[in-house]
């Protein structure tokens, strides 16, 4: 291989990180626009796990419908889950502790065991937070085994947990609250984590035109009812906690909620600018899967940002 291949190939690997900085852009926007009515910390720190969440969740998917694929790499993907599941247990638990921090009143470097205890035993947050803490631990471990052993191993073992895992911290937020505000909620949080983590997860075990050319069509096709979902779920979601039109302006969460509306015009544009120029003309064969990695990652990039004032808006009121 030449020098320039490999510097490439190096490339490709590393550009899916992109989506960190993106989400960080996202959240730092957002907090801007909260003007104090939001937590910058535990904004960051939900921004990374929201992203790995998302990112194992599509790994799970493409690891189950590409069972049958010559174009998946397991072991790839299987490499990829034991990344983002430690990160996402990881910042979990920094949730989990800052959680329980703020309940006893107290910074997390004074937290007391006891404190920590109590806040698990009793705070529904807490014990859902350690649950999905838990789940994260085992799945990391699962797919370090699975890595090492080689085994054959059926992504529905990533797609449930991990589907489980991703809805349970924001069905007890506000949201949740309200009538059939949980259900909701769920599914707002299942699409937008699957049109970004499948994406995201083809842009990091994709490496031939050929994968491209059968994946990238049936995930855009998936998108579309994503993006329906989200839309749908987040107006709702916005009209119940907002109460009044003033409110967008007036109101922290109001401002996230119009940042986060402006987002999804954008996205929603360019998702279909993609589907006439890219997706229409990927069954060609003519798209070099470089140029497929890089114009997915910028689509994720775009995603993430909105993924940082999602995250945001979580911790806002």
């Amino acid at each position: 291989m030449t020098g320039a291949g490999t510097t490439e190939g190096v490339r490709e690997r590393w550009l899916p990180l992109a989506v960190v900085p993106a989400a960080a852009l996202g959240v730092l926007v957002a907090v801007i626009l909260a003007r104090g009515e939001t937590d910058p910390p535990d904004s960051g720190l939900r921004a990374v796990a929201d992203l790995a969440a998302a990112t194992t969740l599509g790994l799970g998917v493409v690891l189950l419908v590409g069972a049958t694929s010559r174009h998946v790499d397991d072991a790839r993907a299987w490499r990829a889950v034991v990344v983002t599941a430690a990160t996402w247990c990881v910042t979990e638990a920094a949730l989990l502790l800052r959680g329980a921090a703020r309940s006893q009143g107290v910074v997390a470097s004074d937290l007391t065991t006891a404190g920590f205890a109590d806040y698990l035993g009793g705070v529904v947050g807490g014990r859902l937070g350690a649950a999905v803490v838990l789940i994260t631990a085992l799945l990391a471990a699962w797919a370090v085994a699975v890595v090492r052993t080689g085994a054959d191993v059926s992504g529905v073992l990533v797609v449930v947990p991990v589907g489980v895992a991703v809805v349970m911290r924001p069905i007890t937020g506000h949201l949740g609250q309200q009538a059939f505000g949980a259900p909701m909620i769920a599914l707002h949080v299942l699409a937008a984590s699957l049109w970004l983590g499948v994406l995201l997860a083809l842009a990091l075990t994709l490496r031939s035109r050929g994968g491209w050319a059968e994946m990238l069509p049936r995930y855009s096709r998936a998108a579309g009812w994503c993006v329906g979902v989200v839309v749908v779920t987040g107006v709702v979601a916005a009209a119940g906690r907002l109460g009044s039109v003033s409110a967008l302006l007036v109101d922290g969460y109001g401002r996230l909620v119009l940042a986060k509306a402006a987002l999804a015009v954008l996205l929603v544009a360019g998702g279909w600018w993609r589907r006439r120029t890219w997706v229409a003309t990927i069954g060609d064969h003519r798209t070099a899967a470089p140029v497929s990695v890089r114009r997915a990652v910028a689509e994720c990039a775009l995603i993430a940002v909105a993924f940082g004032v999602a995250s945001t808006l979580a911790t806002t009121g």
